[in-house]
């Protein structure tokens, strides 16, 4: 259609809204990425770190706007476990120190591991980085930690079983709606 009236646009606007999908939009770096899929992860000749790397905006978005609206709440990307030990004074475990961590947020001295992945297709990475995930929220449990992992994509659809076993095993396992939908706020914030 070349010509919208002003309630077709009215409609427009509040169906994407209310999808999210405007939210979204207005977070991406280029509409043009998305729509092929390097930033979610479906463009297959991409570099390592960089699918997924909406998600991990959304994150980051979702992580400032909790920082700003709580005083004593600090999120740290991309460091490793000594780093928020030094600085945070918050006991990590030795086999942890010195790993990196996508997120990891500091909340009134409770601390939060949070990590990202986005699944386009299967294979025996996902199958391997559950196994590596749940040996992690069981460690940083008995620390103290809670952890989070933010997964999603259509590869999980293929891999169901995997899923199933880490879904069993680990506390919090969200997605991108769960995620828009305040769920990781909800998890940081509770005792």
């Amino acid at each position: 259609k070349k010509k919208y009236d002003v309630e077709e646009i009215d409609d427009i606007v509040k169906f994407t809204k209310n999808s999210g999908l405007l939210d979204m939009l207005c977070q991406m770096d280029s509409a043009t990425d998305y729509l092929l899929g390097v930033e979610v992860g479906l463009d297959t000749n991409a570099r390592k770190n960089r699918s997924g790397l909406f998600l991990e905006k959304m994150v980051t978005e979702t992580l400032n706007g909790l920082s700003a609206r709580n005083s004593g709440l600090d999120f740290i990307e991309q460091k490793t476990f000594r780093y928020v030990e030094d600085k945070y004074h918050v006991k990590i475990p030795p086999t942890l120190r010195d790993r990196k961590f996508d997120y990891s947020v500091i909340n009134k001295g409770k601390a939060t591991n949070i990590e990202v992945n986005f699944y386009s297709g299967s294979g025996s990475k996902p199958s391997e980085i559950i196994s590596s995930y749940i040996n992690r929220g069981e460690v940083l449990t008995s620390a103290g930690w809670k952890f989070v992992w933010l997964t999603d994509g259509m590869g999980w659809k293929k891999m169901q079983r995997p899923f199933h076993i880490g879904v069993q095993n680990m506390d919090y396992v969200i997605n991108a709606n769960l995620l828009r939908n305040g769920v990781l706020e909800k998890i940081i914030l509770s005792s």
